[in-house]
């Protein structure tokens, strides 16, 4: 196989083009990483239940929490699913970490979190119906020299009915 790079000017430095085939997968761009968790047994018709997503920072990085101006907060989002009802996440704590570039030390994660969300399952569900629950999280994060762009990670749980 041959490769062929290109090169530019930019500001009166020669650099290398890289084909976006050569950029990396978003999976080794991800500055956490997360697990989700649900009920490991089957629900009851109207029941609320607790969804969870573990978020883990890598080490030397830091999440930015709600409250956190200027930066955009980590989110819990879940998309419109009949059959459930979506309740509002909870986040835990922040720490606060005086951060460059802002007058005043905003609200973080840096060590691993829980966010836990509670769905209701609507009273018509019928025993052994499957809910599939997707979501995303979205976060920015930073390590001590540089922000890096916001990112979004795709989320699933699988909820099963009595």
């Amino acid at each position: 196989m041959r490769w062929s790079i290109a090169l530019a000017c930019v500001l009166g430095q020669i650099v290398p083009l890289v084909a976006q085939t050569l950029a990396p997968k978003p999976s080794a761009i991800q500055h956490v990483t997360v697990a989700v968790n649900g009920p490991s047994d089957a629900v009851t018709p109207g029941s609320t239940v607790t969804l969870s997503v573990e978020v883990t920072p890598k080490p030397n990085i830091h999440v930015y929490a709600s409250g956190a101006k200027g930066f955009t907060p980590v989110a819990l989002i879940l998309s419109p699913s009949a059959g459930i009802l979506a309740g509002k996440p909870t986040y835990p704590p922040a720490e606060l970490l005086d951060s460059p570039g802002s007058d005043a030390p905003v609200p973080v994660y840096h060590k691993p979190f829980r966010i836990l969300q509670p769905v209701t399952i609507a009273r018509t569900a019928k025993a052994g119906e499957m809910f599939n629950v997707a979501g995303v999280l979205n976060y920015e994060s930073c390590d001590d020299r540089m922000c890096f762009p916001m990112l979004s990670i795709p989320l699933n749980w699988s909820v099963r009915v009595r």
